[in-house]
């Protein structure tokens, strides 16, 4: 159960994404037709619900270390100038940056899903391995396994020459998979996460079921983006007294105001690369641009996940030593 105002911002996400999430794949079972055609506009609406989630990034160093976090300046330029590297690293080298890129994905994926699970059960983080994989896996290497034909052109159009995994190599991926989420989520039941082998089997049914652009687009917009904001409030000391009084509505003005330059900009170039190119090109474009910005923002998760490790960012009631409320 739920209890303690910090996990008030925990509480709205889930609910949120598991809404979305849910409502994403009913759509595919229930509706004749499915998503249909529809994969790519639910793809574009992910991808601009998602990107305020990484609009904090220069704030968090302040969030976890404070007066000795180095000036916001000079983490945007250094931040600016990854994204740049990234992005031109797609442009000379679109084989080997489109694997760097899948592996980061999974793992920022994978610990993104363990971090957030620790976090609204009040425990410090911890490393997770199997759990981190199997939610990675599932979440970036499966939609490419399971759904070929309809990746292949985009992977095309991200490393030019490439058709995506072979058939065989695909079969055997998605068996791979699948028996490591179940190996992961019957864990995860055994030890009392019961919530967390539910959410993956869910995700897991997402992408098998659901078609892979509108898939991931749900899962980015409607589920890590949310998920990763609830962090972000509970670490912004500016927003203790509010969600310990169990007010939410302050944390997310302010949150809105912080993210609104930052997410303009990033939105601004992601509408000028998708309206200056056709399908898939322009698709490929714009997800260049969201690897580039995953690259830095990535880094900017891990500093709150070792912090979380090591100074215990959760819920104040239990970090006050107060007990849980049934």
């Amino acid at each position: 159960m739920w209890a303690g105002g910090d996990q008030l911002p925990a509480r709205v996400a889930v609910v949120a994404s598991r809404a979305v999430v849910g409502a994403t794949l009913a759509v595919e079972l229930v509706v004749p037709g499915g998503w249909g055609d529809a994969g790519p506009a639910l793809l574009v609406a992910g991808l601009v619900v998602g990107i305020p989630h990484g609009a904090l990034d220069h704030l968090v160093p302040r969030f976890v270390l404070g007066p000795r976090a180095p000036r916001v300046a000079l983490l945007a330029a250094g931040y600016a100038a990854l994204v740049v590297a990234v992005f031109l690293a797609f442009r000379a080298l679109p084989g080997p940056a489109l694997l760097a890129f899948l592996l980061l994905s999974a793992a920022h994926f994978g610990t993104g899903e363990t971090a957030f699970t620790d976090f609204r059960a009040g425990r410090p983080s911890r490393i997770d391995p199997l759990t981190a994989a199997a939610f990675g896996t599932t979440l970036v290497l499966l939609p490419l396994a399971a759904h070929r034909a309809e990746v292949a052109p985009l992977v095309a159009a991200l490393s030019a020459g490439s058709g995506g995994l072979p058939p065989g190599p695909a079969r055997a991926a998605v068996t791979a998979v699948t028996v490591l989420a179940v190996v992961a989520g019957v864990r995860c039941w055994r030890r009392g996460d019961h919530a967390l082998a539910a959410e993956l089997a869910l995700l897991l049914a997402l992408v098998l079921v659901v078609p892979p652009l509108a898939a991931f687009g749900a899962y980015f917009g409607g589920w890590h983006a949310p998920r990763h904001l609830a962090r972000l409030l509970a670490a912004d000391p500016s927003n203790a007294a509010d969600l310990a009084a169990g007010r939410l509505a302050r944390p997310l003005r302010r949150l809105a105001r912080q993210a609104a330059l930052p997410s303009l900009a990033a939105l601004g170039v992601l509408a000028v690369l998708w309206l200056t190119a056709d399908w898939p090109e322009s698709a490929a474009t714009a997800l260049m641009l969201i690897a580039a910005l995953t690259v830095p923002h990535a880094l900017v998760v891990a500093v709150l996940d070792r912090a979380a490790r090591r100074t215990a960012i959760r819920p104040r009631h239990l970090a006050d030593g107060q007990p849980r409320r049934p």
